[in-house]
């Protein structure tokens, strides 16, 4: 190693900046193409993003003090000139341009063909909200399209152990990025096809940078990811664009947490779910013995109702009121019969003559007439006269009348 002279990695980050920084053509250059992955940082007033074109792709930065300046911020896709210092960021060792000005120059080309695109995808209804497909609730097996090395694998099966997902997890891998990403998506998605294990397909991009989604914005991947026999998962995990995949697949999930939980029930969740419908159940059947019960009840009565038994019961009651009735009417009759017919024995109490002759009165009678008076009697007449207790046979002497 004699003769070298050895660096740390920041010396050399620091050594590269300055040559960058010294040479005068590029201190202040000029650069068009297509603004990508565009971040404001609302805190500290920065402006991040990338310019790129068919040829390749560089980072920008333009600081807060610059971006004041702008009249209006730059747009995803459009075509912009911008005038800056190539610089080197040493943090993390990449090249970069520090902006100084941004004018735009209408839309670029790729944001033009993409736009294109969706027009004529959406014109053909491969967008449409009919056309989306329900999720399996409990997949017996979920294909997984991802590239074998990216992050995003592993992700996905932690977030599927970790809901209890018992199903299986079926790999087919694939590049997710580059020229060939597309294709080779498409390949996996024929051979997960082909193989016709799994309920469901998650089309994941396992790493690279969110300048590069021209893979998912592959017309054949689209057409090829509508005509999947099953439900397709869009994972492609970009927050701020869009893909045609995204607008294509029956569902998206921005995060690997969010494909297991569109594709794999929670355990608990799924347990309180059967106790709710175990609850529902049960009350609902106690409704139904409940009501039935009412009609039956209420069938009883009806036929209860209309039974002779129930009729002759009620003839029954009826006829002992009437009897009762007709007692008491009778019982009535007899007291005032009764009553009456003892006033008239006591009447005729008073005109008995033996009831007179026992206050001490007494009653003469001569040849079988009562005399009132002493006229017509003779000396020697026999006369009868009535007590009480017997009679008196008495002969005329003499007699005297009242003088008038």
């Amino acid at each position: 190693m004699a003769g070298f002279r050895i660096l740390t990695v920041g010396q050399l980050c620091r050594y590269v900046k300055s040559l960058l920084e010294e040479r005068r053509e590029l201190g202040d250059v000029m650069i068009k193409g297509e603004v990508a992955s565009l971040t404001y940082k609302q805190s500290s007033g920065h402006l991040y993003f990338s310019l790129r074109d068919d040829e390749g792709l560089v980072r920008c930065v333009m600081f807060s003090r610059y971006v004041q300046k702008l009249p209006d911020l730059p747009e995803e896709g459009s075509l912009v000139l911008v005038r800056g210092a190539a610089s080197l960021y040493e943090r993390d060792g990449s090249f970069q341009i520090v902006a100084y000005d941004v004018q735009p120059l209408g839309e670029g080309r790729g944001k033009q063909d993409l736009d294109h695109l969706k027009r004529k995808l959406l014109a053909e209804g491969l967008f449409a909200s009919e056309h989306k497909r329900p999720l399996p609730r409990s997949p017996q097996a979920v294909g997984i399209i991802t590239s074998r090395e990216g992050a995003a694998l592993q992700d996905i099966i932690k977030a599927f152990r970790l809901r209890g997902y018992a199903g299986r997890l079926i790999l087919y891998p694939c590049t997710v990025q580059g020229k060939n990403g597309a294709s080779s998506i498409l390949r996996a998605l024929g051979q997960l096809e082909q193989e016709a294990l799994c309920q469901a397909a998650v089309i994941a991009r396992g790493g690279g940078s969110n300048e590069d989604l021209s893979t998912f914005n592959d017309e054949a991947l689209a057409y090829g990811a509508y005509n999947c026999p099953v439900p397709v998962v869009s994972a492609v995990g970009h927050e701020i664009d869009v893909s045609i995949l995204d607008l294509v697949a029956d569902a998206r999930a921005a995060t690997p947490t969010a494909v297991a939980e569109l594709l794999s029930p929670n355990r608990e969740a799924l347990r309180q779910r059967i106790l709710g419908l175990q609850n529902s159940l049960r009350a609902r059947a106690l409704e139904q013995v409940s009501r039935r019960r009412n009609r039956l009840l209420q069938k009883t009565q009806q036929l209860l109702a209309k039974s002779p038994r129930e009729r002759v019961e009620k003839n029954r009651q009826k006829l002992g009121f009437l009897v009762r009735l007709l007692e008491d009417g009778e019982k009535q009759k007899i007291r005032e019969t009764r009553g009456r017919t003892l006033q008239l024995l006591r009447q005729l109490e008073l005109l008995n003559p033996a009831a007179v002759m026992r206050k001490g009165y007494a009653i003469p009678m001569a040849e079988g007439r009562v005399l009132t008076t002493v006229e017509g009697l003779s000396p020697g007449q026999e006369l009868v006269t009535l007590l009480a207790d017997g009679e008196i046979i008495s002969v005329v002497q003499s007699w005297k009348g009242n003088e008038a």
